[in-house]
């Protein structure tokens, strides 16, 4: 898979998980993008997490960056631990223990990687950020990683 196929996926899974209301917020939300780190970041992961165990790594790293830059925004560590503990558990079965632990560190490096880009992120345009996870947060209907 290419690289430019990894960034569209990030973003087509940031925005599923509701990082942007409308259209044209999606598209603002793109623009505060930093491009260059998430590439940087991308690179050799291939095979290492599918596009659902993705979505839930950058999911959780987008709600922990919120809820360290929101103000009335807190973590559901326990939700977190179930969803790291079942995209960890979704193993191939064919890896040796060296390789699981291989896999296991990558995905803890890109969960904390998207986490600190986020954070970089909304540190840039904070008001917006934080005004986009508020609403997410108000709705009922949007699976979050919060309380």
């Amino acid at each position: 898979m290419s690289m430019i196929s990894i960034l569209r996926r990030g973003a087509a899974a940031a925005l599923v998980l509701g990082l942007a209301a409308s259209a044209a917020q999606a598209d603002a939300a793109d623009d505060f993008r930093i491009d260059d780190a998430w590439k940087a970041a991308l690179q050799d992961t291939d095979g290492i997490l599918n596009d659902k165990q993705m979505a839930v790594v950058n999911s959780i790293a987008y709600a922990a960056s919120a809820a360290l830059l929101c103000d009335g925004i807190d973590i559901d560590p326990e939700k977190v631990a179930v969803a790291t503990t079942a995209v960890l558990a979704e193993t191939p079965p064919d890896l040796t223990d060296e390789e699981q632990l291989e896999r296991y560190t990558n995905i803890m490096l890109m969960m904390g990687t998207a986490k600190g880009i986020l954070l970089a992120e909304g540190a840039l345009h904070k008001e917006a950020f934080c005004a986009t996870a508020n609403t997410e947060k108000a709705d009922a209907q949007a699976t979050t990683f919060w309380k």
